[in-house]
């Protein structure tokens, strides 16, 4: 993967990865006529890919500003918040399955886990249930951005899942003035949108019966 003309290390990949891989996982469904239709999940449209430029671009500027973190990777941060929550959740032995660290080799311990137990492991950073000391800038003794950053990592899937993105191919990765839609978005496809049009009619507001009284001059 490159970003702006920047490599990302497989690590970051790695986890990413699993991480949309456990939010939007991939799925089958019976279609009339058709048969078993398999719908591709958002690891599959390398949603990964958004999140991690997301995280590099659009959220790094206010976080270094706001705490001095100038040279940091804000992915690479992420990852290894997302992995120290992980570690709490095995040494807590909570996890339901087993370490698994065949599907994602370069990831580390949120990558072997399984997908419900990434699920769970968000979970426990979102209730600060480890120790904020260890953890790498920003978010080391940062209670508020690591409870909002489980919010984003929640979000962010779903946004380039069902947005256009997947759809800008070979420019994906570029500033957004290159980006160009070279095909029909995977996922308006499976919420059935027909894509923007000028010829929607908007509601404009409630229909508003007003009686005038004739006034006497």
């Amino acid at each position: 993967m490159e970003a702006s003309g920047r490599s990302v290390n497989p690590y970051i990949i790695s986890t990413f990865r699993s991480l949309v891989e456990a939010i939007i996982p991939p799925h089958l469904i019976q279609k009339d006529y058709i048969g078993t239709v398999h719908v591709a999940g958002a690891q599959e449209l390398h949603v990964y890919e958004y999140v991690i430029w997301i995280l590099d671009h659009s959220i790094a500027f206010p976080v270094k500003e706001q705490f001095n973190f100038v040279n940091g990777s804000m992915s690479k941060s992420t990852a290894e918040l997302l992995d120290a929550g992980a570690a709490r959740l095995i040494q807590k032995g909570q996890i339901f399955y087993p370490l698994n660290g065949t599907a994602y080799p370069s990831g580390g311990l949120f990558s072997a886990l399984s997908p419900i137990d990434r699920l769970r492991a968000i979970t426990l950073i979102e209730r600060l249930d480890f120790n904020l000391e260890y953890l790498s800038i920003p978010y080391k003794n940062n209670p508020v951005l690591i409870r909002n950053m489980m919010d984003v990592l929640n979000e962010l899937p779903m946004f380039g899942h069902y947005s256009e993105w997947p759809a800008y191919g070979k420019t994906r990765l570029l500033s957004p003035e290159y980006r160009r839609v070279e095909y029909f978005p995977p996922g308006w496809f499976q919420v059935q949108y027909p894509g923007p049009s000028f010829g929607y009619r908007d509601f404009r507001g409630f229909l508003a019966i007003i009686q005038h009284r004739k006034v006497d001059q």
